[in-house]
Order: structure tokens, then C-alpha cells, then sequence
């Protein structure tokens, strides 16, 4: 019974953050996550909300990392793990996971499951590193105040991405 609460107290603690945010100048705030072993950071115009995982139904004859429909508030929305799309791995499924949702103006009905959220990132006390970056979906990538690397992702890139959007398993793999 103390988990569900907690999980409430999550889920609406992140929401009023992420509203609060979103009210003000937050032309350096990002909503951190974690997929795999790398740090994520994402626009909050980007983000429409972040969800714990609700039942997930599989697609026949679809890539691993695509993982099937949920339905969320009456609509179906794609999940994709993405930490398996980047080769790092099926995220395994845990009460931190949770589904992040690109802004409804991308106009793709797309989830993410990540392996966890690591709240409000202020990317102004970021060091920006010049390193090329391998996907067209990582906007930049920083350093933070300890050293650790972050990228910034680009919804729009990723959701754009042909590769992304094959869902489809290739025969024979």
C-alpha cells in the first residue's frame, strides 16, 4: 500500500514541477532520464508527461525494441524501449520505469519507455562538450558539475528518423 502512495506522491510532485517549469523562463531547464548507462536530458516544451508503465500489448512481427500499443486516456500510443533501439539493452521492467510522452505538436501518438526519470536539470550550469555526436537525435551533449556526460535530445529527430520508424522485424534476424 505504501508503494502506491509513494508512486502518487511521485507522479504529482513531477507533474507540478514540470508545470511549474514550464510557467517560467526555462530556456535551460531539461527533465533528465536515464536510459541504459547513459544520462538523458529532454526539452520540457518537448514533453508532454512522464507516466509510470501502464499494461503494454505486444505487435506480432515487430523489432524487439518496439514493444507494442498502450493505451493511455483513451488513445493508443507506440512504445518503443529505447534504450534497446540504441543497442544498449532491453530495459528491464521495474516500478522506476516510466513512459516518456513527446508534446502532442509533434503529432505522433509515441512513447519511450526509459529506466527511470532523474528530475529538473539546468543545462546553463552544464559544460557543453564539442564531441560529434552518432545519432541526428542528440541535439548536444554536456558535462555535468562532476563530470558526468548527458545528451540532449532532439524529439523531432528521433521521431523523424526512418530508422526509428521501421518497426518491423527483418527476417531471418
Amino acid at each position: 500500500m505504501a508503494k502506491k502512495f509513494n508512486l502518487r506522491e511521485f507522479q504529482t510532485t513531477l507533474s507540478q514541477q514540470l508545470q511549474a517549469a514550464a510557467s517560467r523562463d526555462n530556456s535551460g531547464s531539461r527533465l533528465g532520464f536515464r536510459v541504459g548507462n547513459v544520462n538523458w536530458l529532454v526539452s520540457l516544451s518537448d514533453t508532454e508527461e512522464v507516466i509510470p508503465v501502464p499494461p503494454i500489448v505486444k505487435v506480432p512481427g515487430a523489432c524487439r525494441w518496439f514493444r507494442g500499443v498502450a493505451n493511455i486516456r483513451g488513445n493508443l500510443f507506440a512504445v518503443s524501449d529505447f534504450s534497446d533501439f540504441m543497442g544498449q539493452g532491453v530495459t528491464p521492467e521495474h516500478a522506476d520505469c516510466r513512459l516518456l510522452i513527446p508534446h502532442h505538436d509533434f503529432g505522433v501518438n509515441a512513447a519511450l519507455l526509459v529506466h527511470g526519470t532523474l528530475g529538473l536539470k539546468n543545462v546553463n550550469r552544464y559544460q557543453l562538450r564539442s564531441e560529434r555526436t552518432t545519432h541526428p537525435w542528440v541535439a548536444r551533449q554536456y558535462a555535468d558539475e562532476v563530470g558526468a556526460d548527458w545528451c540532449d535530445m532532439d524529439f523531432g529527430q528521433l521521431l523523424g528518423n526512418a530508422e526509428f520508424l521501421k518497426v518491423e522485424a527483418q527476417i531471418g534476424n
